[in-house]
């Protein structure tokens, strides 16, 4: 995994990059570290944090854009010693730091962003959808075998599977694979890699075209009688609420409407998927 951070440079140089290195930025193998509140420092914090969560997923190589003025050169000797300290945590890292003379120098930046060719997650996302299976019959199997004890399909999430009548069948594994990895990875974090998994959580689901948010409110999943809580763990009479559910589409048809409801067990860990792929009932349906 090869990612880039560009740090201490004023705000019109991300504008460029959004405009020149968007895909980058959108797969998170360029990350833009903003200066601390309104001042010309480098933030330090959201640096050490987004460099250590990255040398934690497995990155290999790392180019490090950095401006810092001329009184601040000890900036420097603290990014030089977060380096340090990454290369103890992972052996084989390899990291570039590039410093520059101009806080405004986008072309410079973007073309040691160019030269030394970042990793392109979404392709290897396309790659991987290529690969999921084309029908749900073997759902259950392939979460267990890809999210282990991460990632729990509900009996009644299987039930629903067996129903289902969405067309996306890639997109149904794509978001559960989400699920698994970078969700579990942000709900997981260290204090130190917390902003980098939630953007890259974030950034996956945008490119997924999902939407992640609260399915329903305790008081409203009473009016629903059962329909958004399980029987959690499984085969007890103790019963858990469909928190949260990501969601693709707006129609009530169930071809062209993704929903996934799940709860996360603090407990065990992991993310337990209650419902899929179409709605529950609401007040208003």
């Amino acid at each position: 995994m090869r990612i880039v951070y560009v740090a201490g440079f004023f705000d019109h140089v991300v504008r460029d990059l959004e405009k020149e290195c968007a895909e980058y930025l959108e797969s998170g193998s360029v990350v833009w570290i903003p200066n601390y509140g309104n001042s010309d420092s480098l933030n330090v914090n959201r640096f050490k944090g987004a460099f250590f969560g990255a040398v934690a997923e497995g990155a290999t190589e790392i180019l490090i854009c950095l401006f810092h003025m001329r009184h601040k050169a000890y900036l420097l000797e603290t990014v030089q010693g977060i380096v340090d300290e990454g290369k103890t945590r992972s052996a084989n890292l390899k990291v570039q730091v590039e410093t520059f003379k101009s806080a405004r120098d986008s072309k410079g930046v973007i073309a040691k962003i160019r030269a030394f060719g970042p990793d392109v997650q979404k392709q290897h996302e396309q790659e991987a959808a290529a690969k999921m299976p084309n029908t749900l019959d073997a759902l259950a199997a392939w979460v267990v075998e890809r999210h282990a004890d991460r990632l729990v399909l509900h009996p009644r999430a299987v039930n629903g599977a067996k129903k289902s009548q969405y067309e996306d069948v890639a997109l149904i594994y794509s978001a559960l694979d989400l699920l698994g990895a970078e969700y579990w990875n942000m709900r997981t974090s260290t204090t130190e890699n917390a902003e980098r998994n939630r953007h890259l959580f974030e950034t996956r689901t945008n490119a997924l075209g999902l939407e992640y948010s609260i399915a329903i409110s305790s008081s409203r999943a009473g009016e629903q009688g059962e329909q958004y809580e399980v029987p959690y763990p499984v085969g007890t009479e103790k019963k858990r609420l469909l928190e949260f559910h990501l969601c693709k589409g707006n129609s009530r048809e169930e071809r062209l409407c993704l929903r996934i409801y799940f709860f996360w067990d603090e407990d065990l860990k992991r993310v337990v998927v209650g419902w899929l792929p179409n709605h529950l009932d609401t007040r208003g349906t």
